[in-house]
């Protein structure tokens, strides 16, 4: 499968050929919902889920002769937010782009990625605290996805690279103009590398897993600007110098969103488990 703008990508016997734009999955009209998990079902009036809630709470007052531990308390939090996606529309609202300028939008680029990562601002600019943007993937086989295995070239001129460095510098640029990138941490990583050698005998090249050398994108949080931290050597096969693992990362971004990276928390056996492993703050990577 390619990424062209317009391509007709190799079916098989049990699908329609049919042309596909890797930019159709998102429109100017679309919009971002949440789940019917998070909604009110049809049948539960507002005036009976405050009946169901007002006797969940019965329920948890006549606990008390259990002693308060932890599970508890985490529970109770889980409740709350819980409660709030019911009630509170300020998820709702954060979720609606559509409160965007249209000029805004457009330098987001009208791509479901970039209008993902507006919304993600925008979740972050409500308080949120973690949000995750993944990127988007469509058409038979995933075809627009960083999982270049075959098209890789086609993939990455075509769609991957114009539309990433169309939409990170502006989520970047808008989280600092807004007075938001020096308290978020934006992280730009991936689960493994590619291949150095590209695959040849297939259409449009190829690269398959790679997990010895990868690079990520960190900014915001402290992060030093325009900074190069290690190398690899002149194949991109393996790491010449300043290896970070994956746990490292960890570890850092704990210690710049002001978690101490060496806090342990009890697994079901009650077993201290380190949040990040054996992972070490990278200094190098701040300012």
């Amino acid at each position: 499968t390619g990424a062209g703008t317009n391509v007709v990508p190799k079916l098989n016997q049990n699908q329609t050929e049919k042309v596909l734009d890797p930019w159709g999955g998102c429109t100017s009209e679309g919009t971002f919902q949440l789940s019917s998990s998070c909604e009110l079902p049809s049948s539960v009036s507002a005036k009976r889920f405050d009946l169901r809630r007002n006797l969940l709470n019965q329920f948890d007052a006549g606990r008390i002769a259990i002693d308060a531990n932890q599970s508890v308390t985490t529970y109770t939090k889980h409740q709350q937010r819980a409660y709030s996606l019911l009630t509170s529309n300020k998820m709702r609202s954060a979720l609606d782009i559509h409160q965007e300028s249209a000029k805004t939008r457009e330098q987001y680029g009208m791509t479901l990625f970039g209008q993902s990562s507006l919304a993600a601002r925008r979740l972050v600019e409500a308080g949120g605290k973690f949000v995750s943007v993944i990127w988007d993937a469509f058409g038979p086989f995933a075809g627009c996805v960083w999982d270049t295995h075959t098209n890789h070239f086609p993939r990455l001129k075509n769609y991957l690279l114009p539309t990433l460095d169309h939409t990170l510098p502006a989520l970047l640029t808008d989280l600092d103009e807004r007075g938001l990138l020096d308290e978020t941490l934006v992280l730009c990583i991936s689960e493994h590398g590619r291949t150095p050698k590209i695959k040849t005998n297939i259409p449009g090249g190829g690269r398959d897993h790679w997990s010895r050398v990868y690079s990520i994108l960190a900014a915001g949080g402290g992060i030093a600007r325009g900074k190069v931290v290690g190398a690899s050597d002149s194949s991109a096969g393996d790491v010449k110098n300043t290896p970070i693992s994956a746990k490292d990362l960890l570890a850092t971004a704990y210690h710049a969103l002001g978690i101490d990276p060496e806090s342990s928390i009890p697994n079901r056996l009650n077993q201290p488990m380190p949040i990040a492993g054996t992972g070490v703050v990278r200094h190098e990577l701040f300012g």
